[in-house]
């Protein structure tokens, strides 16, 4: 009785260990976790073309309210 109830705690254990490690997604390993106050840590922003720095000047001229 002990011996299965030893194997079923241990399967239930890699179990745990399995989930725990497939729940960490892609897109949050290698995150920075360290930060430092009033520095972005981040990766650069892309430079925007000339054509979408003017749809986004067109864009906010004509949501201004006067």
């Amino acid at each position: 009785m002990i011996a299965i109830t030893r194997k079923f705690l241990v399967l239930l254990a890699l179990t745990a260990v399995v989930t725990g490690l497939s729940a960490c997604a892609e897109e949050e390993q290698n995150r920075v976790l360290s930060y430092k106050k009033g520095t972005y840590l981040g990766e650069t922003d892309q430079q925007l073309s000339e054509d979408q720095l003017r749809t986004l000047i067109n864009r906010s001229n004509a949501q201004r309210v006067y």
